[in-house]
This record gives C-alpha cells, sequence and structure tokens, in this order.
C-alpha cells in the first residue's frame, strides 16, 4: 500500500509539470483514494495511506469540497477503530458502520 500511495504522490508531483497531463493525474489520485478506501475497512495502517492520498486531494481546487468532507468521515472511523482497539468500541459499533457505509458509498465506482 505504501508503494501505492509513493507512486500517486510522485504522479501528482510529477503533473505538476506538465500542465496537461494535470487533471488526469488528479483524477487517477481520485481513483486511487477510492480503491484504497474500498480496500481498507477494518484496517488502520491501510487507513492511514488513504488519508495521506486524501490530503493530496485537498490541494486541488477542483476536490478540494470532496476532500474536506471525506476527511471528516475518514477521521471520525479512525476513531472508531481506535475505541474497538481499546475496548471502548461496544458503544460505536452501530455508529463507525453508518459511517463506514457512508464513506464507501461515496467511494463506489461509478457506472
Amino acid at each position: 500500500m505504501n508503494k501505492l500511495l509513493m507512486t500517486v504522490v510522485s504522479a501528482v508531483l510529477l503533473a505538476g509539470c506538465a500542465p496537461t497531463a494535470g487533471q488526469a493525474e488528479i483524477s487517477k489520485t481520485r481513483e486511487a483514494y477510492s480503491a484504497c478506501i474500498n480496500t481498507a475497512e477494518g484496517n488502520p495502517d491501510k487507513l492511514a495511506s488513504c488519508q495521506a492520498v486524501l490530503n493530496v486531494l485537498k490541494q486541488e481546487k477542483a476536490h478540494q469540497k470532496f476532500a474536506e468532507q471525506e476527511t471528516v468521515r475518514v477521521v471520525d472511523y479512525q476513531q472508531c477503530l481506535t475505541a474497538r482497539k481499546t475496548g471502548n468500541g461496544q458503544a460505536y459499533a452501530a455508529d463507525c458502520g453508518k459511517i463506514w457505509q457512508e464513506i464507501r458509498a461515496n467511494n463506489a465506482p461509478k457506472p
């Protein structure tokens, strides 16, 4: 996952040198984020990698609104995972499930 993250970040940084390919690379970053989030369920380490990709998206005006909205939900889900690990997760189980469903629905592949 870290190799994927580094590849995505490198591609985005290099896209700044080639203005014509910039939008295509950002779209690839958005797709990489969606793929990351769809495979990260229940794994805090993978979720942290997804957050790094989301931070790259935050820097692009076209995806800024999405990234800001998604960041809150990803952080909320991370808190749920932490609560579950520390033994305080029973009270959060239903809420965490709802948050995760929202995140996945928002990042489902478009037909």
